[in-house]
């Protein structure tokens, strides 16, 4: 199991979108905890980074075996609550995980130490 972390900037209104979306469609939502067992995916975590040079970004965290099988599932999966959450990503982000699956590259681990 690997802790496949990225960061996606927050459009403007999209930390409003994200606290709605996390309270909405969630916590303690079956078809959420569903599509993201299709997707391999035992543990989700997001924060929300602020600066004031670059903008918000939201740094997310997902404990899966597969980092690409993962995002392939949520980027072509027909179950409603995926195709929502594709139209969160691009409402909140800008960002259409559908279009770029297929040319999506992984983030490149360079450091992995553990004591």
């Amino acid at each position: 199991m690997v802790n496949y972390c990225f960061a996606v900037p927050i459009l403007p209104g999209g930390i409003e979108l994200m606290r709605k979306w996390n309270e909405e469609n969630i916590v303690n939502n079956k078809e959420h905890d569903a599509v993201f067992k299709a997707a391999g995916i035992s543990r989700e975590q997001v924060w929300i980074q602020h600066s004031s040079q670059h903008g918000d970004y939201a740094v997310a965290s997902y404990e899966t075996d597969n980092p690409e099988q993962s995002f392939k599932v949520l980027a072509t999966s027909n179950e409603p609550w995926a195709v929502k959450f594709r139209e969160h990503l691009k409402k909140a982000h800008g960002l259409d995980i559908a279009q770029s699956s297929s040319s999506m590259q992984l983030n490149e681990l360079i450091a992995n130490w553990k004591k």
